[in-house]
């Protein structure tokens, strides 16, 4: 019996370690640094709450506990209502481009009536010229929404990254977070480097190029500008398979790492402890299934966040895009060919803008859930 009394109280400890553990799962939470995160989610709830308002992280997590689930079709709603009003806002663009563009074909026609007359030319170059600066314009206003957009993508990666790397680490994936944490943070480094300081630039000189051929007969720069468009959409591609690839490749490695270590482990102390081992290990799987769930919950509105900050910049980019492109088909009927090639070619660079964008936030978005698959992929491993 008193052989037997050391292993009971050791049973014991463990038993109550174990369910004390259970217990305060849902306090992990308070352990957590999830300022930041939350930072993220009020200044969102702050710019775009009267259109879809998302709440609080706490809630968010508490949620599913009592039965209420995201209003998905407020969210719907509440996008459309953002796309109608960016499209309002914008109409005063579309009636100045279609404004200028009568003007335009009134001053051609009489610089052609009255035998090429000086004037004329000189009056017709100053719409063309008005209409450059309005493309710049609004043009300037589609680079600044992108910028602004990939740096809160950025951001908002880099702040909730390190909670989702804590977590999983606590669920057996130590080798996995080991090797996505320098990945995944130099991506978002060289990301921001790579779209903003590289990308977009080329994208606005693509813009400006297309611009002087359009309005002049004497310089034309349309080839120069055609091979930039294919080269940014090369760098696009390449950064994005690169770097998916890197993640797709070391998180399989690294998952199966884990899965192959945590099996092993819970094998050894079950044979070679076969009483508190076993213990050990069911309790475990208990506390570390809990995990588990806070971890896919918190990346999963990490995913939702990440898609509503994207989600309203880029409709900005598209909605501008959409005044160039209706702006160029109804003035087309009035025969003023160099401002209808304008108009495209400057919703063309936007569309290139939109497409960086995009590639930045679905970058981030499989990054994510690739690092949140390779913590389940190593618990399926066990």
């Amino acid at each position: 019996m008193r052989r037997a009394l050391p292993w009971l109280l050791l049973i014991l400890l463990i038993t109550q370690q174990m369910a004390f553990a259970a217990n305060n799962i849902e306090n992990q939470l308070e352990d957590l640094d999830i300022r930041e995160i939350n930072e993220f989610i009020n200044e969102f709830n702050r710019e775009y709450g009267s259109y879809f308002y998302l709440g609080d992280l706490k809630d968010l997590l508490n949620s599913p506990k009592k039965d209420q689930n995201i209003d998905f079709k407020s969210l719907f709603e509440g996008i459309m209502r953002y796309i109608f009003h960016e499209i309002t806002a914008n109409y005063s663009l579309l009636v100045k481009l279609i404004a200028l563009s009568l003007i335009s074909s009134v001053l051609k026609n009489l610089y052609y009536g009255f035998e090429k007359d000086n004037i004329g030319k000189m009056a017709y170059s100053a719409v063309l010229l008005v209409l450059v600066l309005l493309a710049i314009q609004s043009f300037t206003i589609a680079i600044e929404t992108g910028q602004e957009a990939i740096n809160k993508m950025v951001s908002f990666v880099q702040a909730i990254m390190p909670t989702v790397f804590t977590l999983l680490a606590a669920v057996g994936g130590i080798t996995s977070a080991s090797v996505f944490n320098p990945i995944i943070f130099i991506g978002i480094t060289a990301a921001s480097t790579w779209f903003k300081d590289i990308i977009l630039p080329v994208i606005f000189l693509i813009s400006v190029l297309s611009l002087v051929n359009n309005i002049t007969d004497s310089f034309h720069v349309s080839q120069l500008a055609h091979l930039l468009k294919q080269l940014c959409v090369f760098l696009i591609g390449l950064f994005l398979s690169v770097f998916l690839g890197i993640m797709v490749v070391q998180g399989a490695t690294a998952a199966t790492v884990d899965g192959i270590t945590i099996r092993t482990a819970k094998f050894a102390s079950k044979n070679f402890m076969p009483i508190v081992g076993g213990i050990f290990s069911d309790a475990l799987d208990a506390v570390v299934g809990y995990s588990i769930i806070l971890k896919n919950t918190i990346g999963l509105i990490g995913l939702l966040t990440l898609f509503l900050i994207t989600i309203f910049p880029v409709i900005k980019i598209l909605s501008i895009i959409f005044i160039y492109r209706l702006s160029a088909a109804i003035i087309q009927p009035v025969g003023e060919d160099a401002m209808v090639r304008c108009l495209n070619d400057i919703g063309n660079s936007l569309t290139l803008v939109f497409i960086s964008v995009a590639s930045v936030s679905m970058m981030f978005f499989i990054a994510i859930t690739i690092v949140l698959a390779a913590g389940n992929f190593s618990i399926m491993l066990r």
